[in-house]
């Protein structure tokens, strides 16, 4: 039985807010981005955006997801919730959640979260795919585009660095233990990156 009502009738961010105030596990879809769901605990909710711990398949809290409160179709209570509280407990798993995140625009975003983490995603929208995800090294949060110092699946750094249009942004994640592990194995980069191109998602 839920404690909360489906959001549709509140809206998603009354919704969200009282799951964060509850302490409640959900999972949260975002129609013709991600086919699957993010499942997590909701930390804050803003006007515009919310932040998402994640809780991987292992049932460890994992990171972090800032997601448009805009782009959220359906939220709901986890339906495995039981479980997850009591696998979360057996395994000393506490949320430790960021105090005072700015959730204002992508630019406060991205720079709080390269703040906490060496390296952040920054995941695009893209017709094809939904989102396509970009990690690296925050080099600038500009007035109109972020500049990233990517990292390839190899764990090599790019000579140069990409722009990314904020309007074109679907998400940004950090904090997660592939994140942190790709970033060990890569290291920091040797000089300073090459001038950055504009990135698109635009598959003409």
């Amino acid at each position: 039985m839920t404690n909360i009502v489906k959001f549709k009738a509140r809206g998603p961010r009354a919704y969200l807010r009282e799951a964060q105030e509850q302490r409640i596990p959900v999972r949260v879809k975002r129609e013709g981005i991600d086919p699957g769901w993010v499942h997590g605990m909701i930390v804050d909710v803003s006007a515009d955006f919310v932040l998402i711990a994640e809780i991987s398949d292992s049932m460890r809290y994992d990171g972090y997801l800032v997601i448009a409160l805009g782009d959220v179709s359906h939220a709901e209570e986890d339906p495995s919730r039981e479980f997850v509280d009591k696998a979360l407990a057996l395994n000393g798993e506490t949320l430790n959640a960021p105090a005072g995140f700015p959730l204002d625009n992508w630019a406060s975003v991205a720079r709080a979260a390269a703040a906490l983490a060496p390296v952040i995603s920054v995941n695009m929208l893209d017709e094809e795919t939904g989102e396509a995800s970009y990690i690296g090294k925050l080099e600038n949060a500009g007035p109109e585009v972020l500049t990233l110092r990517e990292i390839d699946p190899n764990a090599r750094w790019y000579p140069d660095a990409g722009d990314y249009e904020y309007d074109d942004i679907g998400s940004i994640g950090f904090g997660t233990s592939y994140m942190y592990t790709l970033y060990r194995v890569a290291g920091e980069p040797s000089g300073p990156p090459q001038e950055p191109r504009l990135h698109s998602t635009d598959p003409r």
